[in-house]
């Protein structure tokens, strides 16, 4: 037996292989995983297939012509803000698989975790929310873009393997408010600096799962200019409480949305999975679900912490 997704925008399921307009079980959606259980040769056009809807297993015909496999997994990305054992946080990225890491720039030993984490074969990417001004102008751990983007360069020629850039605004009186106007500029030096030592390697914008409809004059266009994945935080709980639907299947689908009409290309849009503190295995699943049912071959979880459950972290291994 082997694995499809419905590829149309829907797909009848039938008693039996041959179209009659009384023989239709159910009608499936686009992204619908189906399981071929037949023995008929790939050349026949009609495929007996099972399927899952809601709490109801399906059996029924469907014509192959409208399945494509299902994608394989090429990249499981384990996001951390901080850690004060680096050790604790290599165990878990060697746990869940992890192909690659995000560590976010603040973290003072970045260059050995780059080195670290490349002795096990996983990929190191940077990440951090800038202040939205070039220095830190009150000599704060935060760093402006003219700081960030220097020392985001010199973590490339220590082997870096991308960075993603956290444009975001909790209050419009903060020194790291993105959503201002005139902010174009800043935006434009900062993403300049950085994709010009990266070489094409991964540079990606991560912000609110609602793109503009949440920062209205965050300078997006900029931003996605210089991007070559987009990284929507499609997460479902944090410390707060319940974000968007709580549904992690609605809020991917949401956000694949909302950023298309922010402007990111939809075929490189990949949503984030979060907080992983708050949530349970059947979400961490449910994610991955969408993930296959959107063709999106990218998993990306935030953030790693000590209060993840154990069997969260298992949930995570088993995915790819």
């Amino acid at each position: 037996m082997s694995n499809f997704r419905v590829t149309s925008s829907g797909l009848n399921l039938r008693s039996f292989g041959e179209v009659t307009p009384d023989n239709i079980i159910a009608v499936l959606p686009q992204g619908q995983i189906v399981t071929r259980l037949g023995s008929e040769t790939d050349s026949e056009k009609w495929w007996r297939v099972q399927t899952v809807v809601g709490e109801n297993t399906l059996e029924g015909f469907v014509s192959k012509s409208y399945l494509s496999p299902l994608i394989e997994l090429t990249e499981k990305v384990l996001w951390v803000v901080g850690y004060d054992d680096l050790d604790w946080f290599v165990d878990k990225a060697v746990k869940v698989k992890a192909t690659a890491v995000a560590i976010r720039t603040s973290n003072d030993d970045l260059e050995q975790a780059i080195s670290i984490f490349h002795s096990k074969a996983i990929k190191v990417y940077g990440w951090r929310w800038p202040l939205a001004q070039k220095k830190d102008s009150k000599a704060t751990r935060k760093l402006g873009t003219q700081e960030e983007a220097a020392r985001v360069v010199a973590l490339i020629d220590k082997g870096l393997d991308g960075y993603y850039v956290d444009p975001e605004c909790d209050n419009p009186a903060d020194s790291n408010c993105w959503d201002k106007n005139g902010l174009e500029t800043l935006a434009e030096e900062f993403c300049e600096t950085i994709t010009g030592k990266l070489a094409g390697k991964p540079f990606g914008t991560t912000s609110h799962f609602r793109g503009k409809a949440t920062f209205g004059k965050l300078p997006w266009k900029t931003f996605f200019k210089f991007s070559n994945v987009f990284l929507p935080q499609a997460y479902w709980k944090a410390s707060f409480g319940i974000i968007g639907s709580g549904k992690p299947d609605e809020n991917y689908r949401r956000s694949l949305d909302m950023w298309e009409t922010t402007g990111a290309p939809r075929d490189k849009i990949v949503p984030m999975a979060g907080e992983l503190e708050f949530s349970t295995p059947a979400q961490i699943k449910e994610y991955a679900q969408e993930a296959q049912k959107q063709g999106v071959a990218s998993l990306h979880f935030y953030t790693a912490t000590k209060n993840v459950k154990s069997e969260v972290w298992d949930a995570l291994a088993k995915l790819g």
